[in-house]
């Protein structure tokens, strides 16, 4: 009964290191090669690399994999899409297609 729960958390441990190891090497190989010769700073270990890849990953937000928020239904991303009228629509549209209304419309 364990045994494909087993396999499946062995697998994902698997993939996860295979990616960590990847990226790590990526940083690693990427850092020694520029940031020295460009900047004048040393050259980082491998562990190091994996640090630096983490802190990017929590600065920058790049965890795809964990949407902050989830899509909505009906595929409706933006509560601003929603909002528009046609007449406001067409408006826009207006204002982006002639300089004229565009220049007036930033001087209010």
């Amino acid at each position: 009964m364990w045994r494909p729960w087993l396999i499946r958390g062995f697998g994902i441990a698997l993939v996860i290191a295979i990616v960590l190891a990847g990226f790590g090497n990526a940083v690693l190989y990427l850092w020694n090669d520029v940031v020295p010769a460009v900047f004048g700073l040393r050259a980082i270990s491998y562990w190091q690399a994996v640090e630096l890849l983490g802190l990017c990953w929590i600065f920058f937000g790049s965890w795809r994999a964990f949407p902050r928020f989830p899509k909505r239904a009906g595929g409706v991303q933006d509560h601003r899409e929603v909002c528009l009228t046609a007449a406001d629509k067409e408006a826009a549209r207006d204002a982006l297609s002639n300089p004229e209304v565009k220049r007036s419309a930033f001087r209010d």
